[in-house]
Parts: C-alpha cells; structure tokens; sequence
C-alpha cells in the first residue's frame, strides 16, 4: 500500500511539471511571435512654395471690407512637391484682411488679403495658407517683358532627378520699373507698381488715397499645403 502511494505520488509530480514547463513555452513563443509595435515615422514636410497668379477681378481698399471674397488664377502648371499637379487656370480663393482707404490723420492706406483654397477645374478643392510673396502690374501690357517668362511652375523643394527643381533667376528690377514686368519665383516684394508696398503678413500699404489693384495683376503667392481631414 506504501508502494502504490509513492508511486500515484510522484507520478502527479511528473505530470505537474511538465504542464508547468508547457506553460512556460508557450509563453515564451508567444512573445516571440507577437508583432512589435509599428514605428511612428517623420512626417513629411508639408508641400510648400512660390505660384504664380493673376488677379480675377479689380481690388479697392476703398470699397473692400474686412472678409470680402478674393480670387484669383493660378497662370502656370505647377508640380507639387509630393508628386501632384496644380494646373494651369485652377483658382486660387482667399478673402480680405484688412481694408482701408487713407483719411485726414491717416499716413497710409492699407489693403491686405490671403488665400485658403485652390479650386481646380474639375472641381477639387485643396486647403491652403497662401500670402503675397510678390506684387506686379499686369502681364497682359502692350510693353515688352523685362524678363523671361514664368513658364511652369515648381513649388519650393520638389525633388527632379538628382536636385531640387528651382524658378529661374530674376534680373534686378526697382520699384519704378516700367510696365511688362513679367514675375517669377523668385520675385519679391512690388516690382514695377509706383508709390506700392508690401508689408509684413500679405498687407499692401501706399501713401495715396487707397490701394488698388487692376484685374489681371500678377502675384507670386507662397504657398503652404493643409493636410487633408480624413
């Protein structure tokens, strides 16, 4: 009888062991083969840089108020620089910032706008921060160009080949330029528009009665890419 309990005895051990170490492998493998938590890679920088427009319709800080529509054309292709295309006539639609004609006491008169959207011509529209990097009398002038023309577009840091893709350089122009003045990428500030400046935070500012600025004025609006809300 002593036997038999030793021997029922130290089978149940045996058994208990080996469900223990059972236990053991099947955690350890399980651990193994759990996949590791996906790494968080850096956000690309959001597509950015300079587009070449022209005013849709006429501006007067006269008449214009704080919240006004703004519109105007984007006049090149322009390859975005994660791949897309912007193409040449979507719209670009901002809205006014400030607005105010010069009155007795007043030095200057001021006119500022952004832009918060293009539209393209199928109807897409895509959420931006746009601001006047530069300002310029109308392309469409019977005068000859100062310099060659935009062509397309290629927004700041997209990547051709081997290099970034850059506008061509600009000859130095005043101020006072005459008209025909043709802006490109790297335009800035008011090139060939008398007694016009542009100030910080997309403002336009003259010493005369108010800013105003024909249809078909040429910009250079830099441009920042929102991302998409899913």
């Amino acid at each position: 009888m002593t036997s038999f309990a030793k021997y029922l005895f130290f089978t149940m051990l045996g058994v208990s062991v080996c469900l223990q170490s059972g236990n053991l492998a099947a955690g350890q493998a399980s651990a193994q083969t759990s996949p590791a938590p996906a790494a968080t890679g850096a956000q690309s920088s959001t597509p950015h840089g300079p587009m070449p427009a022209e005013l849709t319709k006429s501006l007067d800080s006269k008449k214009l108020k704080e919240g006004d529509p703004v519109t105007a054309s984007i006049t090149a292709e322009v390859h975005t620089r994660d791949g897309g295309t912007i193409a040449r006539g979507s719209k670009l639609v901002g809205h006014v910032t400030e607005a105010k004609a010069r009155s007795k006491g007043d030095s200057q008169a001021t006119l500022g706008f952004v832009f918060d959207k293009i539209t393209a011509p199928s109807g897409k529209e895509i959420a931006i921060k746009g601001v006047l990097q530069a300002v310029g009398p109308s392309a469409h002038s019977n005068e000859p160009a100062q310099s060659s023309s935009v062509g397309p577009g290629m927004m700041a840091g997209h990547e051709g080949g081997a290099a970034g893709t850059t506008p061509p350089a600009m000859p130095s122009m005043s101020q006072n330029s005459p008209p025909g003045v043709v802006l490109n990428g790297q335009s800035k500030g008011v090139v060939g528009i008398h007694n016009l400046q542009l100030g910080d935070n997309s403002v336009l500012t003259t010493n005369g009665k108010e800013v105003k600025l024909d249809s078909g004025t040429q910009m250079i609006v830099q441009v920042e890419i929102q991302p998409q809300v899913e």
